[in-house]
């Protein structure tokens, strides 16, 4: 770690100041390009390594095993209820699950919220073409005030660890929820900035060694594809927003919410299968396929015996 990022890590910046606008202008490029491939805009989805779905696909099967369904099943099985269920998705992006889930449930009004207006285009147009009960709003999560009583649900998938006022915002979604209504969330919880616990890094370190150079390969962390002699690790809430208070999720909810389901996961798979290095892995191949199962079973024994913290969790919660 740099002194600079350990001298950030405590330091966030304010809305309405010139540095938190700074901060959001990246944040809004930063997606920008990644949204300008075509795979990411047919999908509407970020494009991802196939290790990264392979660990993502593991990590559904232990929600189901743990809560008796994955993810959008949890979300269906509300907005299903009863017609006319409202769902609110606060950094939604341009909709990818949110348009897959108006499909499934049509009866269901949903709205997404995103700071970014180019993201927002590209879901409504879908919306539009699938005549599809999906608004979208432009909004900043540090700031947004909800009208109170209007959701039946509230979806925050991969938002809050973008969001500096944490609080603020968990009040907010407090107001919006209807009696009976909950939050359903995914989201990271790394230390500040993506910055890893010590007890984190030893292990991630000792593995790291043992790789063969193939799987060193970075390739979103430097200019060009770069071998990297130690895991790549940085703090990333230098510029923009992504992980500046990841941390303080689980505190922030855990006070204002009583968690009805709660499965934490990837205690380290994050740092070898992510769009860094997971492009590394043809699982495929033996020897790959072997590592990404090494490292996997790694991860899930430092979760069981509580050796490792989770770098993220999924959660349904009831305001308290």
């Amino acid at each position: 770690m740099t002194e600079m990022s350990e001298s950030h890590l405590g330091h966030h910046p304010k809305p309405g100041t010139e540095e938190y606008d700074r901060h959001v202008r990246e944040e809004i490029e930063h997606y920008g390009r990644i949204y300008l491939d075509r795979a990411a805009q047919e999908r509407l989805m970020q494009p991802v390594p196939s290790a990264w779905v392979e660990a993502e696909t593991r990590a559904s099967a232990l929600i189901r095993q743990s809560t008796g369904n994955d993810l959008v099943g949890h979300l269906l099985e509300r907005l299903c209820a009863h017609p006319g269920t409202r769902m609110l998705s606060l950094g939604s992006g341009p909709g990818g699950i949110e348009i897959e889930l108006a499909q499934k449930a049509p009866e269901a009004e949903l709205v997404c919220v995103d700071i970014n207006p180019d993201l927002l285009r590209l879901g409504r147009q879908r919306a539009e073409a699938l005549a599809l009960k999906v608004q979208f709003a432009e909004g900043d999560l540090n700031t947004v005030a909800l009208p109170p009583g209007a959701f039946d649900l509230v979806f925050c998938h991969a938002a809050l660890h973008h969001v500096i006022e944490l609080e603020a915002l968990a009040d907010q979604i407090k107001r919006t929820l209807r009696p009976g209504g909950v939050l359903i969330t995914v989201d990271v919880v790394t230390r500040n900035g993506y910055l890893m616990w010590p007890e984190t890094r030893e292990v991630v370190q000792a593995i790291w060694k043992t790789l063969p150079v193939k799987f060193r390969l970075n390739h979103t962390g430097h200019p060009a594809p770069l071998i990297d002699d130690e895991i790549w690790e940085a703090d990333t809430s230098v510029s923009g927003m992504e992980c500046a208070r990841s941390q303080d999720i689980l505190p922030v909810i855990d006070g204002r919410f009583t968690a009805e389901k709660f499965v934490p996961y990837f205690s380290l798979s994050r740092r070898f299968f992510d769009t860094m290095y997971g492009p590394n892995y043809d699982l495929a191949a033996l020897l790959d396929a072997s590592v990404f199962n090494w490292i996997w079973q790694l991860d899930v024994y430092y979760l069981v015996t509580k050796r490792l913290r989770p770098e993220t969790f999924f959660g349904i919660y009831r305001p308290a």
